[in-house]
């Protein structure tokens, strides 16, 4: 039960992450990455074992990664520019400092 409550915790923060980083240029991004860094640590801190910062992240993972692919309409979520690109990439890795950080 822990484990999929941190899977859905990290599919919220992405969806989140998703809507908040194309506002307000670049602070809208900024808060995406604080808060996807924030909400990993917390998993991991709330059930006080790695493998649920795992499930958050890759609850993260699987929402960002359908966002940044086209839809049926072709029609995307996070685009290819700056604000796109850097969610997809330090939104990656400040999940992954999230995960390997001690508890």
């Amino acid at each position: 039960m822990k484990a999929v409550f941190s899977l859905i915790f990290g599919a919220i923060t992405a969806i989140a992450a998703t809507l908040i980083h194309q506002t307000l240029p670049p602070l809208g991004v900024v808060i995406a990455i604080i808060a996807t860094y924030l909400a990993i640590w917390w998993t991991g801190r709330y059930f006080g074992k790695r493998r649920y910062k795992v499930a958050a992240l890759g609850g993260w993972f699987c929402v960002i990664a359908k966002a940044g692919s086209f839809g049926v309409g072709h029609e995307l979520l996070i685009q290819g520019d700056s604000s796109g690109s850097a969610l997809l990439t330090i939104g990656f890795i400040a999940g992954l400092a999230a995960v390997f950080q001690r508890i």
